[in-house]
């Protein structure tokens, strides 16, 4: 098992569209890596807290949960992610924070 946790900082007047895309194409990508049971869990969170504000941006936190180190491949090698990653830079105003590694401790569903 595998996590992957991406802070991404959105100008504010691309919030709504960064979050209407987000939907319509990074959760397909969520559904079908999950329906192939590649990813586990996924969320996307609007961050009330952050110790690394970004001036004129709101943050979100994107966290997936890959049953395998493979998955992370998988996703990021996916069309769907591709063609939603180039949208989602040009919405960002400042870089991505990613961290990830292998997951040692988790509570089952």
């Amino acid at each position: 098992m595998e996590t992957v946790a991406v802070v991404l900082s959105v100008g504010r007047e691309h919030q709504e569209a960064f979050e209407r895309g987000f939907r319509e194409h990074e959760l397909k990508v969520w559904q079908d890596l999950h329906g192939r049971g590649s990813l586990a869990r996924a969320t996307l969170s609007r961050l009330d807290i952050s110790t690394q504000e970004v001036e004129g941006a709101v943050q979100y936190l994107v966290v997936a949960i890959f049953a395998t180190g493979e998955g992370h491949g998988e996703h990021d090698d996916h069309p769907g992610f591709k063609a939603w990653n180039g949208i989602a830079d040009t919405y960002q105003v400042a870089g991505a924070q990613a961290f990830g590694g292998e997951t040692i401790l988790h509570l089952p569903d």
